[in-house]
């Protein structure tokens, strides 16, 4: 069965036009899913995830995916500065309101995660269920130096054989059994096909961006940005060789969140690959739960009212009610200002 996919744009709100592909209908009873990608990568990441959702003949869901500014098939910023966490976690709010969704459950890999953290400390009522692929609150700085070398020193591929080449020197020691087949699946996600020649498929200005950031004095620390999260049932996908995510921050994380749990990728690394059933079996497995704790927790449609006798006033109805203000949460201000700016991936 072939799902119903719609390419869409919309206009963020200074301007630029992001684009993405909706797989499925709006209307399903399942909680809507926005998968956001990683630093250089593409909605395609998602493709393969996103059909076989759409599709499910019991349990058919709508899943928008989106290309961050500068990435795919959304348009290059010609200002570079707004390459960073909060305008891209900005752009992803906007989508979600352009697709008239209230609330949706964020599928985030790497950066798409830390997106996730951010909206999570802006606007933390619009997520429902949180999946994080292969990142969390502390970055492990080893994995950030071989993606700043792979991206900054790497010579442009000419051929697709060139493309398969270059995801295998840059990724064969992270990610172990995988076919041949696999890692040309692998570049086809990386570049796009421009006359059947691979492109990258990114601004340039987010590889140039790497090249100035001191490793030594980069401190990443957002467990306030996940604790925003506490609300909501939470999933971590971690490559087993991953050297984004520790495997200590990855069970911090569950020993901190009330509702989290915690997935292992067996020969992956970061990040997990999206397109292996037994990853995608247990996100499935995870939204369904998701579902299933948000239904408990929504109101009745049909609720028993009582009997005008039955209630029990506990106030005066003709004396006026007191303002009362609940004790603020963190602004967006405090959470936001230093622990997101210099974000390196």
């Amino acid at each position: 069965m072939q799902p119903t996919v719609k390419h869409f744009e919309i206009t963020a709100r200074d301007g630029l036009v992001l684009r993405g592909e909706a797989f499925g209908d709006s209307a399903n009873k399942a909680t809507p899913l926005l998968c956001l990608p990683g630093l250089t990568r593409t909605s395609r990441d998602f493709h393969p995830l996103a059909e076989r959702l759409a599709t499910d003949p019991d349990h058919p869901r709508f899943v928008l995916t989106l290309n961050s500014r500068g990435r795919g098939s959304s348009d290059y910023d010609k200002n570079p500065e707004n390459y960073n966490v909060i305008t891209e976690a900005r752009d992803a709010i906007d989508a979600i309101t352009a697709a008239g969704l209230h609330e949706v459950i964020i599928l985030g890999t790497s950066r798409g995660g830390l997106l996730m953290l951010a909206i999570a400390a802006i606007q933390p009522n619009l997520i429902a269920g949180a999946i994080f692929n292969d990142i969390g609150p502390i970055l492990d700085a080893t994995g950030i130096a071989r993606i700043k070398t792979y991206l900054t020193r790497s010579e442009p591929v000419k051929t697709w054989e060139d493309a398969v080449a270059y995801v295998k020197t840059a990724n064969h020691k992270h990610f172990f059994g995988l076919a041949a087949e696999d890692w040309e699946r692998m570049a086809r996600m990386t570049f796009r096909d421009e006359g059947g020649v691979p492109k990258s498929d990114f601004d340039p200005y987010i590889a140039k961006a790497l090249e100035s950031i001191d490793l030594s004095e980069t401190k990443i620390d957002l467990w306030p940005q996940f604790m925003a999260l506490s609300h909501c049932p939470t999933l971590v996908l971690r490559g087993e060789t991953s050297d984004i995510l520790a495997a200590t921050t990855a069970k911090e994380m569950v020993s901190r969140h009330p509702d989290c749990q915690l997935f292992e990728a067996k020969g992956h690394g970061h990040a997990p690959l999206l397109f292996v059933d037994s990853i995608n079996d247990r996100i499935d497995a995870f939204l369904q739960e998701v579902d299933s704790k948000r239904q408990a927790r929504l109101p009745q449609t049909d609720p028993a009212w009582l009997t005008e006798d039955e209630i029990t006033y506990i106030a005066d109805p003709d004396r006026p009610s007191e303002a009362s203000s609940a004790p603020s949460s963190e602004s967006e201000q405090d959470l936001m200002d230093d622990p997101m700016a210099g974000l390196p991936i």
